[in-house]
């Protein structure tokens, strides 16, 4: 009898015909291959299911928050932020480097010698270069100084309505007249309240120089209790910080070493420990000679350092400040009538600040009066910082030594004069350009510069440019009105 092989419905050469491969001859093969298909089928319906109830909603068992966000949206989330690096990284490429060169004239760099002739090249607003010959990049903006001179920008310890608030950057008003008239007296930089700043006329950038400039502590003899608190609660810090000396040594041999108690160290003690640590210099008034000795001998009993404001009498004590290591504020026109029932000098004197000086007393020279005013008496508000100075001239103090006590030396007490102050490479790009010597009573300023941008021209603005046009010292007196020019009248 015939055997008859499985799924023998065709002929047997059309089944050889049919069989592709070795896989093939096995007689139950195409039974398990279409097992296979309709399983994987239904797999794949259970699974597109799944997701779909997924995508719909939270998974069971997971919150909503926990939902791990679709490859999808993950993609355009990285492509959204690679675009927006990309964007920054092409708006950097456009912005070039800023330079301006300030061109033949006279510079006095304060803390170096005097050159003639030479070039300032500053990039970004600070001071790359200082040669005879300086090649400048393409497309530098250039002012000839030729003829002019050429200072640091002055710098004013206090000043009064040019920086605004606790927050000078964000609520100074950059147009105002005051400012405009300052930075015509040449003033560059201020300190104003407890900040230090820029007096960048039209602009917010880079506004703010240093903040926490002192910390005022107030030291009256008419208050015996004050005076008496205030060195109980220097004391306490005192001792605090010996305790601290003594469990950073025990802590090396003992790990378990206990630290001194510190939640009391906050507010005013917090200060006072900052100015025994020299991180901030204390400000006090003091003026005359008992004031300024019990000063110095609280600084010299706790070790800070100290700005003296006032220091009317100070030439009467000259030596005990210096020995004390304090600095001064002084206003050289300030006048104090003399005790004549005292045994002893007193008074003030136009000679105050030459003989602090000549004792080795920092001083910085400051009109009475801080602010730029337009009423009252001339020639005795911020605008004259200079002619403040020059009346130090006219009771002894050197050139040298007036022009640094509104340059290098203020930056010095506020602690400023890594960045201005003098003319240095590496130093913040701010100059005061006059027509001639800055202490002298007929010179004015023709550019004002700061942080590398001309931010006063005298030429440009009304305030001034009636008065010796284009520096021109043998024109006539004009006949206009101050402060503003009213324009051509019919």
């Amino acid at each position: 009898m015939t055997r008859i092989e499985p799924f023998q419905c065709v002929a047997s050469n059309e089944r050889e015909r049919l069989r592709p491969s070795r896989f093939f001859r096995c007689p139950f093969a195409g039974y398990y291959l279409r097992r296979s298909i309709g399983i994987a089928c239904i797999c794949l319906v259970f699974l597109g299911s799944v997701n779909s109830v997924a995508g719909s909603g939270p998974s069971r068992g997971l919150d909503a928050d926990e939902k791990k966000p679709s490859p999808v949206a993950k993609s355009d989330k990285e492509s959204s932020e690679k675009k927006k690096d990309e964007d920054e990284k092409k708006k950097k490429e456009k912005e070039e480097d800023r330079y301006l060169a300030v061109i033949g004239g006279t510079v006095h760099t304060v803390t170096g010698s005097v050159h003639h002739g030479v070039t300032i090249l500053t990039k970004n607003g600070k001071i790359v270069e200082i040669a005879e010959k300086v090649a400048l990049p393409e497309g530098a903006e250039t002012l000839d100084a030729s003829g002019n001179h050429v200072y640091p920008g002055l710098v004013a310890v206090d000043s009064g309505g040019l920086l605004s608030g606790s927050s000078p950057g964000d609520s100074t008003n950059v147009y105002s007249l005051q400012m405009a008239i300052a930075l015509a007296g040449g003033i560059t930089t201020v300190a104003s309240g407890n900040s230090a700043g820029k007096l960048t006329f039209g602009s917010v950038d880079d506004l703010v120089v240093k903040r926490d400039l002192f910390h005022k502590l107030s030291y009256d003899a008419a208050s015996p209790k004050e005076r008496y608190e205030l060195r109980q609660k220097f004391e306490k810090v005192r001792q605090y910080i010996r305790e601290l000396e003594s469990y950073d040594e025990e802590k090396k041999l003992d790990p378990d070493a206990e630290e001194p108690d510190k939640e009391w160290l906050d507010g005013e003690y917090k200060k006072l420990l900052k100015l025994l640590r020299r991180e901030v210099t204390a400000s006090i008034a003091a003026n005359s000679a008992s004031e300024i000795l019990a000063v110095c001998e609280l600084a010299t009993r706790y070790g800070f350092d100290l700005i003296v404001r006032g220091a009317v009498e100070g030439w009467t004590v000259a030596p005990q400040m210096a020995r004390a290591g304090v600095s001064a504020i002084v206003s050289p026109r300030r006048r104090v009538r003399s005790d004549d029932r005292l045994n002893r000098p007193n008074g003030s004197t136009i000679e105050n600040a030459r003989i602090m000086h000549d004792h080795g007393v920092p001083i910085a020279i400051i009109p009475a009066n801080t602010s730029i005013t337009l009423w009252g008496l001339a020639g005795r508000d911020l605008l004259h910082l200079n002619m403040e100075a020059a009346f130090a001239v006219r009771g002894g103090l050197s050139d040298d030594a007036a022009l640094r006590s509104i340059t290098i030396d203020a930056a010095r007490l506020l602690g400023i004069d890594h960045r201005v102050g003098s003319i240095e490479v590496g130093k913040d790009a701010d100059f005061a350009i006059t027509d001639g010597p800055i202490l002298h009573y007929m010179t004015h300023t023709r550019w004002a510069v700061v942080n590398g941008r001309i931010a006063y021209d005298k030429q440009k603005d009304t305030l001034y440019n009636h008065i010796r046009p284009n520096g021109d010292m043998d024109a006539p007196p004009p006949d206009d009105y101050w402060p503003r020019s009213l324009g051509d009248s019919q």
